[in-house]
């Protein structure tokens, strides 16, 4: 705790003068600060019972009810402490710049004591701010250990919410107009010193680490028919890219696996330096590697670019980005048995903005409204998530997912002989297996340009083969090619036939972490039984 009688900080009760700030007879005061110590985050402080309770926000408030900020409840400040402006000296707890960001008054819209409210785990207020209007909940998330102090900071619906306003355009103080960097750079902003020295690593507590699981499956989704909507579930948009668990070790060594086992390092080299994109260390981290196009879209033909024939890394300038959607171990112990809610507040905290690592954001409850956004933007699909759900290492109905186009792996079993002007070959053969046979699925000719149809021919010669790997004759139209059983493709298609056969098919990419043998025809279960 820090000891305000030994500080020049502003300290002392209810007595002191209001200043410009004013507020109605007998209204409670709120205040957040911003405030740049190890880094940049909102300190909100609620007026009650003489002093301010207290909690940092590392992303500040927002006006989407559509995204949740995590708050960590700390110590209760003294009243006066809501005009403080100025720095904190190096070498003191929480050293850095701090400005008034907005202040105002509050009346709750529940209770009627904060207090109470507060050990009841949930506190919906309405803010009558110079910045901030409206209504909002801090609700405790309650983990079974942990980060017992974790709260989620939401706005409410009312005429206040404002989905494109953004807290970095706001960046400036309320009570002098300046913003951290001015006071940085003042030689006559207020200091203070605490009696309470920064943490260090000879100051810390020292606490048991459990050792780093092995994870060596990554939780899967149940395909269903169609989007629903639930208040219990996380909805994300479905990343189009390569799924990996990046694990990073206390050293700062990274690995990151695919669904199969490989190693994605020798691909995508850059991973290599994701250690400092999060602010803590040992981790393992669920996520996608993605290529962005301009408009934040993920590519897959852009990660194929990055491949030569046998799958390595080439030169090329497309970049990568992980996509982080579950945290299964972070603070020193392993985090599969905690709810999923838990595991991507704790997650989204210590993603540094910046390092190459993208939060995978989530909507509460409304499946059907980022099902329609997902499918006119021309996305993938998305992705269900049960909130309250264990991460388990198998394929589960607590997670699930639903497509805009009908979409998955294909074992490629040959090619046809090109006709006209088309080079390298016609049509991919593919199949599906049933049981330890690999059935026909039919034929791909369509997705592919000059510079691809060249890097999958390149990807079949050396596969090639006399005899069909097929249970059962297929009929082309041109002379068909066999080879190993040994690459998959992923297709978009419109439906099945009646016959088991493709209709509309289009070729998507060659997948580098699916095994065949585990590829057969997806049947998507009923939503009525997940949600």
């Amino acid at each position: 705790m820090r000891d305000f009688t030994k500080t020049p900080e502003p300290s002392g009760g209810r007595s002191a003068a209001r200043g410009s700030d004013r507020v109605p007879k007998g209204a409670l005061r709120f205040v957040i600060q911003m405030h740049h110590a190890t880094r940049l985050h909102y300190d909100f402080r609620l007026e009650d019972e003489g002093v301010l309770k207290s909690w940092a926000i590392p992303k500040g408030p927002t006006l989407d009810v559509g995204e949740r900020r995590l708050a960590m409840h700390v110590e209760d400040h003294p009243y006066d402490y809501r005009t403080f402006e100025g720095i904190i000296p190096k070498g003191n707890y929480g050293a850095g710049e701090v400005i008034v960001w907005d202040r105002g008054w509050y009346e709750l819209a529940e209770g009627t004591s904060t207090t109470q409210q507060i050990a009841k785990g949930k506190v919906k207020f309405i803010l009558h701010g110079q910045k901030l209007h409206g209504m909002f909940t801090l609700i405790h998330i309650r983990g079974r250990g942990g980060e017992e102090n974790a709260w989620l900071l939401i706005k409410d619906h009312d005429e206040y919410v404002d989905p494109k306003w953004r807290i970095e355009d706001h960046n400036e103080s309320v009570k002098s107009g300046k913003t951290l960097a001015d006071i940085a750079k003042d030689p006559s902003a207020p200091h203070w010193k605490s009696s309470r020295p920064a943490a260090s690593r000879t100051t810390r507590p020292r606490r048991k680490i459990e050792p780093l699981p092995q994870v060596s499956t990554p939780m899967l989704a149940t395909l269903i028919d169609k989007p629903f909507d639930d208040a219990d579930w996380f909805f994300e948009i479905k990343w189009d890219g390569y799924r990996a668990l990046l694990t990073i070790d206390a050293d700062g060594t990274v690995k990151a696996t695919s669904r199969n086992g490989k190693d994605f390092l020798d691909k995508f080299p850059e991973l290599a330096e994701l250690a400092d994109a999060f602010s803590e260390r040992p981790l393992i981290v669920d996520g996608e590697i993605v290529a962005l196009d301009d408009e934040g879209k993920a590519s897959f033909q852009a990660l194929q670019n990055r491949m030569d024939r046998y799958g390595r890394q080439r030169s090329t300038e497309e970049e990568v980005t992980f996509v982080a959607f579950d945290l299964l171990y972070g603070n020193g112990r392993e985090l599969c048995d905690e709810p999923l809610e838990f595991r991507k507040g704790a997650l989204e905290r210590i993603i540094r903005p910046g390092e190459g690592v993208l939060f995978s954001k989530h909507v509460v409850g409304t499946g059907n409204a980022l099902f329609i956004f997902a499918r006119d933007q021309g996305l993938e699909g998305i992705i269900g998530k049960r909130r309250a759900s264990r991460y388990v290492e198998r394929r589960s109905r607590d997670w699930v997912k639903i497509k805009t186009l009908q979409r998955q792996e294909f074992v490629v079993g040959g090619w046809t002989e090109p006709r006209g002007s088309r080079k390298a070959f016609g049509a991919l053969l593919l199949g599906v297996y049933e049981g330890k046979q690999l059935v026909p699925a039919g034929s791909v000719g369509t997705g592919f340009d000059g510079k691809t149809l060249t890097a999958v021919m390149q990807q079949l010669r050396p596969l090639e083969r006399k005899t069909t790997p097929f249970a059962k004759p297929i009929k082309t139209d041109t002379r068909p090619h066999w080879i190993e059983p040994k690459l998959v493709a992923e297709v978009t298609f419109l439906e099945w036939t009646r016959d088991g056969q493709l209709r509309a098919p289009v070729f998507v990419g060659v997948r580098a972490d699916k095994k065949p043998r585990d590829v057969v025809r997806e049947q998507p279960a009923s939503t009525r039984d997940v949600a």
